[in-house]
């Protein structure tokens, strides 16, 4: 916090005053989910109307040498059949890039979901291991720190140091901690393309069950196709330890030490425009297991399409899939297990309708589906209706900007999330 305030306070003296955009919106609204498949948990199938009401705020503020821009909405949700279920989701989504000098630049991002009993899932915009437990409940939180220092034109290096964590009321499930450091350098190949390679670190740790040492190693390429597209592609390998207590493992054949090495990857590719804007992003990589107590292969994948139809009308289609597999434990039998834990997918078609100034209907349609071979996790497929009031409240003036937009222009206003 007092770095922060010495990059707000430091040019001051020498510049005027920088610009704060706000957006703070009111929003109401109704879901039912429902249509559960033939595989649902007996105890679950059943349509469930759920009421909500909550706050949007977004913001932005630009200095000579510094950027930051937030996005944060609590809502309270509660189950309009009679269950009394209810609970409150928080969703805070926070960047920052402050130049400390010419050369010498730090970057903050920080993202934080905690959902309660009556949330189950929410769309996602990036390619993340999502699971649907049997209970919500939960707590995602990921802080990353880095330090970008350039030597020239053409060739930077970077430290940065990363915190996340999960956390579950379900007691079948296993919270998790990682921290980790990485270490890595850049080069710039052409005007809006650059070459990467980092070196990573990190611990994740299971408290009572033990804790997994990884180390990785990649590569990546950025560059700009024209002035809207943006393309990223990572590759690499990582190795594994893991240090895990007998009495705490699942029986899945897993030893109390275990050594191993695999591949990893990734794609982002995106386009931005002022009427038209779509993400794509693939990834494997070794991941500390969402509520399982070890450390397993991660498949993520995410696509979302979005368009303006005029000035009133947006629409948008967003997609996500998500596996969990085992790491090729030696099992009893001397075997590899190489087993999907849980598989999951999920998709959404949606529409922004502003009726009047300041008034904005959302609407939209979900469904998702999900098999697991591990008990903390259903085997899920139900539908999902949804259609939302937001009101404004206050406005700046201007749009503020998105936290992942810092850094780089863009032409088009990102839509509002759901």
């Amino acid at each position: 916090m007092g770095l922060l305030l010495i990059l707000l306070a430091g040019p001051a003296g020498a510049q005027a005053p920088g610009r704060l955009n706000v957006v703070l919106e009111g929003d109401t609204g109704v879901r039912d989910d429902g249509n559960y498949g033939p595989q649902q948990d007996p105890a679950l199938q059943q349509s469930r109307t759920v009421g909500r009401l909550g706050l949007g705020l977004r913001l932005s503020y630009a200095l000579e040498r510094l950027s930051l821009a937030l996005g944060y909405s609590p809502y309270y949700e509660r189950t309009l059949d009679g269950s009394g279920l209810s609970g409150t989701t928080h969703r805070l989504d926070f960047g920052l890039i402050g130049d400390l000098n010419r050369q010498l630049r730090l970057n903050v991002r920080e993202n934080l979901i905690s959902t309660p009993n009556v949330d189950l899932y929410a769309p996602v915009t990036t390619p993340q291991t999502t699971v649907v437990t049997r209970q919500g409940n939960q707590l995602s939180h990921l802080l990353d720190v880095s330090l970008d220092q350039t030597f020239s034109r053409h060739a930077s290096m970077l430290f940065g140091v990363t915190h996340s964590l999960r956390r579950y009321e379900d007691p079948n499930l296993i919270d998790s901690e990682t921290l980790g450091a990485r270490l890595g350098a850049a080069f710039e190949l052409a005007r809006g393309s650059r070459l990467e390679a980092a070196l990573g670190a990190d611990r994740y740790d299971y408290r009572q069950r033990g804790s997994s040492g990884v180390v990785t190693l990649g590569l990546a390429y950025a560059t700009d196709l024209g002035r809207d597209n943006h393309l990223r592609l990572e590759g690499g390998a990582y190795s594994e330890r893991s240090d895990l207590r007998a009495a705490n493992l699942p029986s899945v054949g897993l030893r109390v030490r275990q050594n191993e090495t695999g591949w990893r990857g990734g794609l982002q590719l995106a386009r931005d425009e002022r009427l038209f804007h779509w993400t794509l992003g693939a990834s494997h990589d070794i991941s500390p297991g969402a509520g399982l107590g070890y450390a397993v292969t991660a498949d993520n994948g995410f696509l979302g399409l979005s368009t303006a139809i005029g000035r009133r009308l947006a629409l948008g289609l967003d997609g996500n899939v998500s596996r969990q597999r085992n790491l090729p434990f030696e099992v009893a039998s001397g075997q590899s297990d190489r087993r999907t834990l849980t598989e999951f997918a999920a998709g959404t078609a949606r529409a922004d309708w502003t009726f009047a100034p300041g008034y904005r209907l959302e609407g939209g349609y979900s469904r998702i589906w999900q098999r697991a071979q591990v008990a903390p996790f259903a085997n899920l497929s139900y539908a999902r209706y949804y259609v939302n009031l937001a009101f404004r409240l206050y406005n700046s003036g201007e749009t503020p900007l998105e936290p992942a937009t810092l850094g780089r222009p863009t032409t088009n206003e990102k839509s509002d999330s759901q």
